[in-house]
């Protein structure tokens, strides 16, 4: 079948602010703003670029961030952007867990996580539906434990990316939207719940990227060491060739930078891809076509789901 369009799923992770969390945390992962004034300049600044070019956004929120910037959320939301769930374990809590999220195992897992989806929804006044791990960490478990816990889907794999000191390893895993296998995370599955994975480019292979990982560049918005526009363009070119029935650009970033701000570095690079999308579309005769994580579940979730291989 031939390639008529593609979809386009910008994210971001918002993190709590690094006042927030402890020394240990920081250690683990320095992602997040310095305080929740720069949180709201980068998730404003971001959604807003995004939909100046046609697009909408899908936030994945710490716990924190939704107690914190509760109105800045749900404003945002009521204007069409997709609200999930982010978690890193240690920046969450009393400090008890200090692993990321594939460390632990089902039991571990569904209570961290209930934990963290609790206070959530306190403050927002919904559950949330969508999930997304720190440092795409999981196992086995977690898809599992996902759905029991009534998530209808998340961007929980970087397909490729090697970060053992993270727990985050999906070397060989499906690259395109689809039901979960629930027994193992790298496969497709005929699970109910939906998962959106990273776009990479399998042309690029890293050593060590951004974050220390071994995998494929992926259009990671704020990170200079990738070339975006050549990620962006390969990725393209194998939705033309492979023509998958869900093709999708999936895109990444962190609330630290200051999107609002057309000097910023990670606000140059953002320009970039966003003009990227709209001339490679244009040059290989596709449409490129908003869409959140909700729409995204949505659509897989009206096929009929495989039959159990097993």
């Amino acid at each position: 079948m031939a390639l008529k369009e593609v979809f386009v799923l910008f994210t971001m992770d918002c993190e709590p602010a690094k006042t927030d969390v402890s020394a240990h945390a920081l250690r683990m992962s320095r992602s997040g703003p310095k305080d929740y004034e720069e949180s709201e300049r980068s998730i404003r600044g971001y959604v807003e670029a995004v939909r100046a070019f046609g697009f909408s956004s899908t936030l994945f929120v710490h716990p924190e961030v939704a107690v914190k910037q509760r109105d800045l959320l749900l404003e945002l939301q009521s204007r069409g952007v997709c609200l999930g769930l982010h978690l890193h374990p240690y920046k969450f809590g009393d400090g008890r867990y200090r692993r990321d999220l594939g460390a632990y195992s089902a039991s571990e897992q569904y209570k961290l996580i209930k934990k963290a989806m609790t206070v959530w929804e306190n403050a927002l006044g919904q559950k949330p539906l969508y999930f997304r791990p720190g440092y795409f960490s999981a196992n086995d478990n977690t898809f599992r434990v996902l759905q029991r816990l009534g998530f209808r889907g998340g961007s929980v794999s970087c397909p490729g990316r090697e970060l053992l000191e993270h727990y985050s390893l999906w070397s060989g895993a499906e690259p395109y939207p689809h039901r979960a296998d629930l027994n193992f995370r790298q496969l497709k599955g005929s699970s109910k719940f939906v998962e959106v994975p990273i776009s990479v480019d399998f042309q690029r292979p890293v050593l060590k990227g951004h974050a220390g990982q071994k995998g494929y560049e992926w259009l990671y918005v704020s990170c200079t060491l990738y070339d975006h526009k050549e990620v962006l363009r390969n990725i393209l070119k194998r939705f033309k060739v492979e023509a998958p029935r869900f093709p999708v650009i999936v895109t990444d970033t962190h609330n630290d930078q200051d999107y609002s701000n057309h000097e910023n570095p990670a606000r140059s690079n953002l320009s970039l891809i966003l003009n990227s999308i709209k001339r490679f579309c244009r040059e290989m005769d596709v449409k490129p076509k908003s869409c959140t994580l909700d729409d995204l579940c949505d659509l897989v979730l009206s096929e009929r789901p495989p039959k159990d291989r097993s």
